[in-house]
C-alpha cells in the first residue's frame, strides 16, 4: 500500500540530499561474474499562474507530484506525460523493464543506467512509498522532457530515499518513451580523436596518458586476435559526474561502496567510461575487456585477471604502481615477519595490504614474472586456470618451477627485485 507523506517535509529532505550528496569510493569490489554475464544545469521555472491539469476524481496515480511541479504547461502534453509516467512507474515497481517504455537499442547502449532501475519495488523489510515526481522541464521548447523522480521507502516511521532518477521522455506515436539523459547531459563535452579512441571529457586532454591507453588497447586487441576497433572513452572527473550524466542523481547503494563505477564498458564494449578523471585507466578497462573478449572466458581466474590489470594499469582505486606495491609488501614483511604470502593469497578478500586485496597484488607480481620469462601467451594461459583457480598452482609450477612450498619464497624474491 502506497503511503502518502507530507510534501513539505519530504521536499525539504530531498533538497538536502541533492545539495549535499557526496560519492565516496571505498573499494573496487566488482564481482567478476557480473562482468562476464555533466550535470544538467537547466532549471525549472514555474509561474504562479501555471496549474496542473485537473484529474478526474477516480484517478489514482502510483506516484505523488512535488509541490508546484507539473509535467508541462501544455495540457495535452501534460496528460500524455501523466499517462506515460504512470505506466512507467507501475512497471518499474513491478520489476519490469520493457520495450513498452525503453527501446531495446537504448537498453543496450546504456545498460549501466538500466541496472539502476532494477529492484525499485523489491520486497524488503521497508515499506514502499509512492515515488515523488520532483520536477519536469523541457530543454527544447516542449519536444522532449527531463523528468526527475524520487523512489523512497520507509522503515520505523523514517523516510529513506532509495534512488533519484532523471528520465529523458520523448514522444513516440501517442505516448512518451523514456531513455537515459546521457546524450543530453554530455552534449557539451569536448571530443578528441586519438587513433582508434575518441575521448569525451570536460578538461584538457592529457595526450601522453591518452596515447599510452590507445597503444595498450591496440596491443591487447592484437594479442587476443581481435581487429583494432573504435572506442568512445568518456573521462569524467568524478564518480558523481559519471552517475549524474546517466541520470542517476542519487543511489543509496552507491554512496560509499562503488563497484564498476570506477570504470566499465558499455554499449556492447563500444564505449568505456570512468569517473577517475584519468585518460589511461587501464585497470578496469582490461578486466571488462578480458571478461567480454577472451576465448573461454568462463575459465578465467578472477584474481589473476585483476593481477594482470594491476600489472599493466596500476592498482585500480589507489593508482599505486608496481614499485609502490612491492614496497608496501616489503613493509608488510618487516611489520609482521610471520607473514606467509601463500596464506595471504588463499585468504582472498580477507587479506589486504594498505587496503589493497593481497591476492590481486600478488597475482600482479606473478604476472610480471611470467611475462618476463615466457611472454604474453603464457600469461593468458595462466589466466585460464578455472573460475575457482583449480588449475592455477599446477600451471604456475609448470611455468615458474615453483610449488606450494616455494610460493612464499618466490613472492619474497619478486618484491625485492
Amino acid at each position: 500500500m502506497n503511503i502518502c507523506i507530507p510534501h513539505r517535509f519530504l521536499s525539504t529532505l530531498i533538497l538536502l540530499v541533492l545539495c549535499t550528496q557526496q560519492t565516496l569510493a571505498f573499494t573496487t569490489g566488482t564481482d567478476f561474474n557480473e562482468r562476464t554475464s555533466n550535470d544538467s544545469t537547466e532549471q525549472l521555472v514555474i509561474e504562479n499562474n501555471v496549474q496542473a491539469p485537473q484529474l478526474s476524481n477516480d484517478y489514482r496515480a502510483p506516484y505523488e507530484m512535488n509541490l508546484g511541479a507539473v509535467f508541462s504547461e501544455d495540457e495535452q502534453i501534460s496528460l500524455r506525460l501523466q499517462d506515460s509516467v504512470t505506466s512507467l512507474i507501475s512497471a518499474l515497481l513491478d520489476g519490469i523493464i520493457s520495450e513498452d517504455h525503453f527501446t531495446k537499442e537504448e537498453q543496450s547502449i546504456h545498460s549501466f543506467f538500466y541496472k539502476a532501475l532494477r529492484n525499485l519495488g523489491a520486497a524488503t523489510d521497508q515499506h514502499q512509498l509512492a515515488p515523488l515526481v520532483l520536477k519536469s522541464y523541457s530543454p527544447d521548447e516542449g519536444k522532449t522532457h527531463l523528468i526527475t523522480i524520487a523512489f523512497m521507502k520507509s522503515k520505523d516511521q523514517s523516510i529513506q530515499i532509495y534512488r533519484i532518477i532523471e528520465f529523458h521522455a520523448y514522444p513516440h506515436d501517442d505516448k512518451f518513451l523514456f531513455k537515459s539523459p546521457f546524450e543530453y547531459n554530455t552534449r557539451n563535452l569536448t571530443t578528441h580523436q586519438l587513433g582508434s579512441v575518441q575521448y569525451h571529457l570536460s578538461k584538457p586532454l592529457n595526450i601522453s596518458r591518452a596515447q599510452e591507453f590507445v597503444d595498450f588497447k591496440d596491443m591487447f586487441e592484437s594479442l587476443v586476435d581481435l581487429p583494432t576497433t573504435p572506442l568512445d572513452y568518456y573521462c569524467f572527473e568524478t564518480l558523481d559526474n559519471l552517475l549524474r550524466a546517466h541520470g542517476i542523481i542519487y543511489d543509496c547503494t552507491k554512496c560509499n561502496w562503488l563497484k564498476e563505477d570506477l570504470g566499465f564498458t558499455d554499449n556492447n564494449s563500444r564505449s568505456f567510461l570512468t569517473g577517475k578523471g584519468d585518460e589511461r585507466y587501464i585497470f578496469e578497462y582490461l578486466v571488462d575487456f578480458m571478461a567480454n573478449h577472451c576465448d573461454d572466458n568462463a575459465d578465467l581466474y578472477p584474481p589473476f585477471v585483476y593481477g594482470i590489470a594491476t600489472y599493466f594499469g596500476d592498482y585500480g582505486l589507489s593508482g599505486d604502481d608496481m614499485p609502490t606495491l612491492k614496497a608496501q609488501f616489503r613493509n608488510k614483511l618487516i611489520e609482521d615477519p610471520n607473514t606467509n604470502f601463500l596464506v595471504e593469497f588463499q585468504n582472498g578478500r580477507k587479506s589486504s595490504v594498505n587496503r589493497h586485496f593481497s591476492f590481486y597484488v600478488i597475482s600482479a607480481f606473478l604476472c610480471e614474472e611470467v611475462v618476463k620469462k615466457h611472454g604474453m601467451q603464457a600469461m593468458l594461459k595462466l589466466a585460464h586456470s578455472g573460475r575457482d583457480g583449480e588449475l592455477f598452482l599446477n600451471t604456475l609450477e609448470k611455468l615458474l618451477g615453483v610449488d606450494k612450498d616455494g610460493f612464499h619464497a618466490l613472492i619474497e624474491r619478486l618484491i625485492t627485485t
